[in-house]
């Protein structure tokens, strides 16, 4: 097995940046979600919303690309007459921040300060969404914690994640979830069976919105990820490096699912892949009604690079009938569980 596609989503909910190799950080890959869209908060409302491509199917009309020297990032409209582009830092310096409003943005129950990126990208999100929207970009230290609503509804606390014992614990920055999500082609090809004939050319993982897309050629069945625990990436180049991953959660999918990314609507019936799979993958039984597809997990240590033709091995897995939470997961959510009694 080895790794076929890496995907960085500088703003979250937009289009992705394919890349040949992405850096680890303890907050997921380097320059994904550091940035997100919101609603000015209101007196009714004091914190920044975030807006969603599960809402917001019109999200997926905007593309986004890193310039050769990994410091601009453009925002293209596909479908815009004018005011098609905007121009953004791909890392903001701290000096052109100086003065900027800070907002709070809460997604899933964690919360996390985002920087304003000003009135050129708020005109320019306003104009195209037929709303008040800014710009923000991730503040403080850079890091948002671990819902654990996401995983356990019942609890609103945040979760102590680490890869191994010898890893600092992970955060994560706009990300709804986890550092990231781990997909796999056999996954792919059945999803890609599901629709019509005539719509089996899409590139369908895209809708999936991985960062890690794991090449299993005819090794494994489709969903074998489901019982993913604990991965070795071995770099092509430095066979002396070596990530480990762990898988955290079985991932339960949302309406997103549904975007018609050409268009920025709802796709047709037939090409509803949210429905497709909710057929038979229903599988997390923390979440009986949705279905599931690929892996929330974290890698390490950070510094480590990802790069396309990695070698990847499963060195561990856990029982398909068994929980949709990895160990990691359930330990996290016992310790925290422990710390509020």
């Amino acid at each position: 097995m080895k790794i076929q596609r890496l995907f960085i989503y500088p703003v979250k909910s937009l289009r992705p940046v394919e890349v040949s190799a992405a850096e680890i950080t303890n907050e997921g890959l380097r320059f994904d979600r550091q940035y997100v869209l919101v609603k000015p908060p209101t007196e009714q409302q004091p914190l920044a919303e975030h807006i969603t491509i599960k809402w917001r199917f019109d999200l997926g009309l905007f593309h986004t690309a890193i310039d050769k020297s990994w410091s601009k990032l453009t925002i293209t409209h596909s479908q815009a007459q004018e005011r098609k582009t905007l121009i953004v830092p791909l890392t903001p310096s701290p000096l052109s921040l100086l003065g900027a409003k800070v907002f709070e943005v809460s997604i899933f129950g964690t919360k996390a300060p985002g920087i304003d990126m000003g009135k050129e990208a708020a005109d320019f999100f306003t104009h195209h969404l037929d709303m008040p929207t800014r710009l923000l970009y991730i503040g403080g230290n850079g890091q948002r914690e671990i819902p654990g609503a996401v995983y356990l509804p019942s609890t609103t606390r945040a979760l102590s994640i680490s890869v191994n014992n010898k890893l600092s614990p992970q955060k994560i920055r706009f990300a709804d979830a986890a550092p990231l999500l781990i997909t796999s082609t056999a996954s792919e090809e059945d999803a890609r069976r599901r629709l019509p004939p005539s719509a089996r050319s899409e590139d369908v993982i895209v809708r999936f919105r991985p960062n890690v897309h794991v090449d299993v050629a005819a090794e494994v069945e489709p969903y074998d990820e489901d019982s993913w625990n604990m991965l070795i990436i071995r770099s092509r180049v430095d066979r002396a490096q070596q990530v480990s991953v762990r898988c955290l959660f079985r991932t339960v999918r949302c309406l997103s699912l549904n975007a018609d990314l050409a268009k920025g609507g709802m796709i047709s019936t037939n090409r509803q892949l949210y429905g497709l799979l909710a057929k038979d993958r229903r599988t997390n039984e923390l979440f009986p009604h949705k279905p599931v597809f690929g892996q929330y997990a974290c890698a390490g240590p950070s510094g480590a690079v990802l790069r396309v033709g990695d070698e990847v091995e499963v060195t561990e897995r856990v029982n398909e009938t068994g929980s949709s939470m990895s160990p990691a997961v359930q330990e996290a959510l016992a310790m925290e569980d422990h710390a509020a009694r």
